[in-house]
């Protein structure tokens, strides 16, 4: 099927198989990471040499949230005065 490898920030690398038909199997992985089904239509944009793969948001995939309750206390407090200097109380 295909190797995937973390690149740092560059994001996650994959290498796919194309077979015999000329299709490439998305890793189930990265098929749930994204939320695609079968049968979904995935646009994509070809430039150049590259393959720019657009899958439409699916309705399962959640937003990342946190509220001021999640991370109120885990902010580091000092974070204005390393940027501004002193803060006014």
């Amino acid at each position: 099927m295909g190797k995937t490898s973390l690149d740092g920030d560059q994001g996650e690398e994959l290498t796919l198989t194309v077979d015999d038909r000329g299709r490439v199997t998305l890793p189930k992985e990265v098929r749930d990471q994204l939320g695609i089904e079968s049968n979904d239509e995935i646009s994509a944009t070809l430039v150049g040499s590259i393959l720019e793969v657009n899958p439409k948001p699916s309705t399962k995939l959640k937003t990342a949230r946190a509220d001021r309750d999640d991370w109120e206390n885990t902010t580091p407090t000092d974070a204005g005065e390393a940027l501004f200097g002193p803060m006014e109380q």
